[in-house]
C-alpha cells in the first residue's frame, strides 16, 4: 500500500512540474508576443508622431520668424512715420527756407546714423525731386548728406509713382531685391528693402519719406535654424533666401536654379509646393507681414539629422518597452510602462519649447530680477548688450550703477514707493552704460510674491526708446543754439499762462533782439553771425535763474519766460543780461549789444496780449537808441 501511495504522489508531482513548465513556457511566449506586439505598436505610434513633433517645431520656428519680421517692419515704419509727421519736416514743406532745409538734412542724418541697417534716407518732394538725401557710403563710418547738385528727380521711378498715391499714414513696401549701382547689381551683393510713406501738409500731398534698408542681417537671422533648411521663395518660385548663400537670389543672379529646378518632384506648381501633407517639407506665408508683391513664403525642410534623431529615440523607446514587458510578463505592467514614457516625451517637448522661448527672451528682451532690497539676481543677455556690463558684473549690485545723473531722484523714489505697495510701475528712464554713453528705456517693473503674498523681489522688462527720445528732442530744440525752439517756447508759455489764470502766479516775459545783427552778417558773413547767436544763447543759459525758461524765438530774437517774477524783478534781470552782453567780447566781431522788451502777466490777459506788449516794448527800446531795457505793463 505504501508503495502505491508513493507511486501516486510521484506521478502527481511529475504532472505538476509538467504543467508548471507548460504554463511557464506559455506565459513566457505570451509575454514575448505581447512585448513584440507592444513594441511594434509603440514604434509605429511614435513614428506617426514624428510628423506631429516636426510640425510643432515648425510652429515654433514660424513664431520666431514672425516676431523678427514684425519687429523689423514695425521699426522701419516707426522711423519713416515719425519723420513724415515731424514738425521739422512739415516746417520745411511749409516754408522751404534754408534754415528748415538745414534742419531736415540733419534730422534725416541723425535717423540714418542711429539705424545701422539704413543705407539711404530721402525726402522727395511732390514734384519727384529729391530735396534731402542721406547715404551710408560703403566703407564710411558715418552716413553723409548728399550735396544739392547731386540730387535727382525720381518722378518716373516706380516707387515714387506707387507711393505718391498713398493716403496719409499709409506705407509702401518694395520687393526684397539687390542694391543697384550705375544700373548694375552691386558686388558683393547687398540685399535691400525699401519703405516709403507720404508727407501731407494741410491735407495736400507734399512728398515722400523713402528709406533703403539693408536686409542682409535680417535674412541671416531668418535663415538660422538647428533643425531645418530654411528657404524664402517668391510667388514665381525664385529663391530669395537659400541655405547655400551662393544659390540665393535666383531671380537676379545667373546660373542659380529656382525652386522647381532644385526640387523637380514639385513640378512647376506653387500650389503643389505649398501642399505639405506628405510631411517632407513645410511652408507658411509671410506676405501678410511684408505687404509687397513678392507674395513670399517660407519653406522649412527637416534636416536628415533631425529625422535620424527622432527614429533613434523611437527605436530606443520601443526596445525599452519590449524589455520591460518581457521581464514582468504582464500586459498591465507593460501598458503602465508606456504611459509614463509618453508623458515623459510630452514633458521633454514642453521643456524644449520653453527653453527655446526662454532663449529668445534672453537674447532679445531686456529683463532683470532683483531681491526685495534691489540687489540684482539675474539679467538677460539683451540687458548686458545694452548696458555693457556682463551678468557677473551686475549680479549682487543695485541698479544705481547705471543711474544717469540727469534722472531725478524723485523718479527713483516714485518707483520704490509704487512697487513696495505691490503695484506695477511703468515709465521712461534715462540710464547710463558702462562706457558712459546714455540711452532711454521704457520700463515695466512688477513685484514678485511668494505663496503667502509677501513681496520677495522685483522683475523689470524694458525696451529701448533712445531713437524715439532723440527725435522728440530734435523736435523741440533749436539746432543752432541748443536752446528751446519756438514750438517748445509756445508750450512753456501756455503752461505758465494756465498757471497764472488758475493760481494767479504772476510771471514775466523778456523779449530781446541783437542790435544791428544784419550788419554783422553783411560784414563778417553768416557763419560768424551764427557763432554770435550760439554764444548769445550760451550767455543767456548761464546767466538766467534756475527756474527761468530761455529759447530762441526766431532769427536774432530770444525769449525768456520768468515764473514767479514781478515787473521789477524782470527789469533787473534784463538789465543784468544787457550789461553782460555789452561787456562780452565776441570772437571776430567784438562787442555787440541787445535791446530788451519786458512785460508781466496781467489779469484778463489773453494768450496774445503779453507777446504784443513785449514786442511793443522791444521796438520802444529800438526807438530809444537800442542797448536798453523798456517795459510795458498796460
Amino acid at each position: 500500500m505504501k508503495g502505491t501511495l508513493d507511486s501516486s504522489n510521484s506521478s502527481t508531482s511529475i504532472i505538476r512540474r509538467r504543467y508548471y513548465w507548460i504554463f511557464t513556457l506559455f506565459f513566457l511566449l505570451f509575454g514575448t508576443l505581447v512585448a513584440v506586439i507592444t513594441s511594434l505598436i509603440n514604434y509605429n505610434i511614435q513614428y506617426t508622431n514624428i510628423e506631429s513633433e516636426i510640425r510643432e517645431k515648425v510652429a515654433a520656428e514660424k513664431a520666431v520668424k514672425y516676431e523678427l519680421l514684425n519687429e523689423f517692419m514695425q521699426h522701419a515704419e516707426n522711423v519713416v512715420g515719425a519723420i513724415a509727421a515731424s514738425d521739422l519736416t512739415l516746417n520745411y514743406v511749409t516754408t522751404n527756407s534754408p534754415d528748415s532745409h538745414h534742419i531736415l538734412n540733419h534730422l534725416l542724418l541723425a535717423a540714418t546714423a542711429s539705424n545701422d541697417s539704413f543705407m539711404q534716407l530721402r525726402f522727395i518732394e511732390s514734384s519727384g525731386m529729391e530735396a534731402v538725401r542721406v547715404d551710408r557710403i560703403k566703407g564710411a563710418d558715418m552716413p553723409v548728406i548728399i550735396p544739392k547738385p547731386l540730387l535727382q528727380n525720381k518722378k518716373d521711378r516706380y516707387y515714387f509713382k506707387e507711393a505718391a498715391h498713398l493716403s496719409e499714414g499709409a506705407y509702401w513696401h518694395s520687393h526684397f531685391d539687390l542694391n543697384m549701382e550705375h544700373g548694375q547689381i552691386e558686388m558683393p551683393i547687398r540685399p535691400t528693402f525699401r519703405i516709403a510713406t507720404p508727407v501731407f501738409s494741410q491735407n495736400q500731398f507734399s512728398g515722400l519719406i523713402v528709406a533703403n534698408i539693408s536686409i542682409d542681417t535680417l535674412l541671416s537671422t531668418l535663415g538660422a535654424s538647428t533643425d531645418f533648411d530654411v528657404y524664402i521663395i517668391d510667388k514665381d518660385g525664385e529663391f530669395i533666401l537659400h541655405p547655400s548663400y551662393v544659390l540665393a537670389w535666383s531671380r537676379y543672379l545667373p546660373d542659380r536654379p529656382n525652386v522647381f529646378e532644385q526640387f523637380p518632384q514639385f513640378g512647376n506648381s506653387i500650389s503643389e509646393l505649398k501642399d505639405t501633407r506628405e510631411g517632407d517639407h513645410f511652408t507658411f506665408s509671410i506676405s501678410e507681414i511684408l505687404m509687397n508683391d513678392d507674395e513670399a513664403f517660407v519653406m522649412a525642410v527637416p534636416r536628415k539629422s533631425l529625422l535620424a534623431k527622432f527614429k533613434k529615440n523611437n527605436l530606443l523607446t520601443a526596445g525599452l518597452t519590449a524589455l520591460t514587458v518581457l521581464l514582468v510578463s504582464l500586459v498591465l505592467s507593460g501598458l503602465v510602462a508606456i504611459i509614463p514614457a509618453r508623458l515623459q516625451s510630452k514633458l521633454s517637448d514642453a521643456y524644449f519649447k520653453i527653453k527655446n522661448y526662454a532663449e529668445i527672451i534672453n537674447r532679445y528682451v531686456i529683463t532683470s530680477s532683483t531681491d526685495r532690497a534691489g540687489h540684482i539676481l539675474s539679467t538677460s543677455a539683451a540687458l548686458s548688450e545694452v548696458y555693457g556690463f556682463s551678468a557677473e558684473e551686475m549680479k549682487g549690485k543695485r541698479h544705481n550703477i547705471v543711474k544717469h545723473p540727469d534722472t531725478p531722484t524723485e523718479t527713483h523714489e516714485d518707483i520704490w514707493r509704487t512697487i513696495l505697495q505691490g503695484k506695477t510701475w511703468h515709465g521712461e528712464i534715462k540710464d547710463k552704460a558702462k562706457n558712459g554713453s546714455s540711452f532711454w528705456l521704457n520700463h515695466v517693473i512688477t513685484p514678485d510674491f511668494d505663496d503667502s503674498g509677501k513681496i520677495v523681489g522685483f522683475t523689470s522688462v524694458s525696451h529701448d526708446i533712445t531713437d524715439k527720445k532723440e527725435i522728440e528732442r530734435l523736435s523741440v530744440t533749436d539746432t543752432l543754439t541748443g536752446l528751446n525752439n519756438r514750438r517748445r517756447l509756445d508750450d512753456l508759455f501756455s503752461h505758465e499762462f494756465d498757471r497764472f489764470n488758475r493760481y494767479e502766479r504772476q510771471f514775466a516775459m523778456i523779449l530781446l533782439d541783437v542790435d544791428h545783427f544784419k550788419q554783422v552778417n553783411d560784414k563778417f558773413g553768416h557763419k560768424v553771425g551764427d557763432k554770435v547767436l550760439i554764444e548769445m544763447g550760451q550767455l543767456l543759459a548761464l546767466n538766467v535763474r534756475k527756474n527761468d525758461l530761455v529759447g530762441r524765438w526766431g532769427g536774432e530774437e530770444f525769449l525768456l519766460i520768468c515764473p514767479e517774477t514781478s515787473i521789477d524783478g524782470a527789469i533787473k534781470l534784463a538789465e543784468k543780461i544787457r550789461i553782460i552782453i555789452e561787456d562780452t567780447d565776441f570772437p571776430e566781431v567784438g562787442h555787440v549789444t541787445a535791446s530788451f522788451g519786458v512785460t508781466v502777466s496781467i489779469k484778463d490777459d489773453n494768450d496774445e496780449d503779453m507777446f504784443i506788449r513785449a514786442d511793443k516794448a522791444l521796438y520802444g527800446a529800438k526807438r530809444e537808441g537800442r542797448n536798453c531795457v523798456v517795459n510795458l505793463t498796460l
